[in-house]
């Protein structure tokens, strides 16, 4: 029989110099997808083939994170103050985050939980400069309409006295959400944050929450502080979480939780327990890597490092012997 002679096509264009019996594609990007064909022809005539479509996804690796922190905890004015920082960035991340920031008191009424915040004001900050504020939410059509897309539950209505922000444009940078009580009021509050990038959207340089935090008053009994947290994505992600009383001394806060522990758990299911953090060198390392402060090697504060599937989760601080006072839970990716 006589040779064969092969002629591929894109789009059903000629591919120049494609006269091979295989069209290998290496290195492939999004200007390589298309529908191929290829014709293949001797002496007795003809033959195409049937189309090939050919999809090609670029930078689509999307990282497992932290996509939503949720603090509860007894809140007030000045030193009753609950506040949430968060860190916006990740190793190679370009653009800026839409993040969906509330403070809920009343609507907590409707879960009955007890002693809810009747007026939560929600502040943010970065650095020392207010950036945005909300007293009451008003029925506001873009939280509105987050809320829904992050899978928040809704408020009561229009009215409620819960306050919330949407933010579409937070530049990679750490800031800081304000929840007060208008009016000297105190009450439990929920201060929550959510990254409200389209999970389909999300590629490996999306920016994303690298570090979520939290400092209140830890009570006893129903007034513990409990942090919830979400881990998005493909795969499993490794988390440094700290609850720091004594080592807030240096800072200068007053009234700290003198010796904190921290429970992690997954729905009712305890993961993890730590009271002492040790001093052991791999916590000490992984303060270094997340950009931690350092905690004094024989402190009371309690760490953990953990790798945790995609999921819900809480982090719960208590003191030790049923004992009160101010304290810091943090959760931090671990690069």
């Amino acid at each position: 029989g006589s040779s064969l002679a092969y002629a591929w096509r894109k789009d059903g264009l000629l591919i120049a110099g494609a006269t091979g019996p295989a069209l290998v594609i290496g290195n492939a990007q999004s200007n390589n997808a298309g529908t191929y064909s290829v014709a293949v022809s001797n002496a007795a005539g003809t033959v195409a083939s049937q189309f090939a479509s050919l999809t090609v996804l670029v930078g689509t690796t999307s990282p497992s994170r932290i996509a939503n922190l949720a603090i509860r905890s007894p809140t007030g004015a000045g030193s009753q103050t609950l506040i949430v920082g968060f860190v916006i960035g990740g190793a190679g991340a370009v653009g800026t985050k839409p993040l969906l920031v509330r403070a809920a008191g009343p609507s907590l009424g409707v879960f009955g939980v007890p002693g809810f915040l009747a007026d939560p004001k929600l502040e943010v900050f970065s650095s020392v400069v207010k950036i945005a504020e909300n007293d009451n939410w008003g029925g506001d059509a873009l939280v509105a309409a987050a809320t829904a897309s992050v899978g928040a539950f809704a408020f009561g209505n229009a009215t409620t006295r819960d306050a919330a922000l949407f933010v579409p444009q937070f530049a990679a940078a750490g800031y800081t959400a304000q929840v007060s009580g208008v009016g000297g009021k105190t009450g439990v509050a929920l201060a929550e944050i959510y990254d409200a990038t389209p999970p389909d959207t999300f590629v490996a340089s999306t920016p994303r929450l690298i570090n979520v935090a939290a400092r209140s008053v830890v009570g006893t009994g129903g007034d513990v502080l409990i942090a919830g947290f979400v881990v998005a994505g493909p795969s499993a992600r490794t988390l440094l979480i700290r609850a720091v009383g004594p080592g807030l001394v240096g800072f200068g806060v007053n009234g700290t939780l003198a010796d904190p522990r921290l429970t992690l758990y997954s729905g009712t299911t305890k993961l993890l327990e730590n009271d002492d953090w040790g001093g052991t060198s791999a916590l000490t390392a992984a303060f270094t890597s997340v950009g931690a402060f350092q905690l004094p090697p024989a402190s009371q504060d309690a760490a953990m490092i953990v790798t945790l599937s995609p999921g819900n989760y809480t982090a719960q601080v208590s003191g030790a012997g049923a004992t009160s006072g101010i304290a810091l839970v943090e959760v931090y990716e671990v690069p």
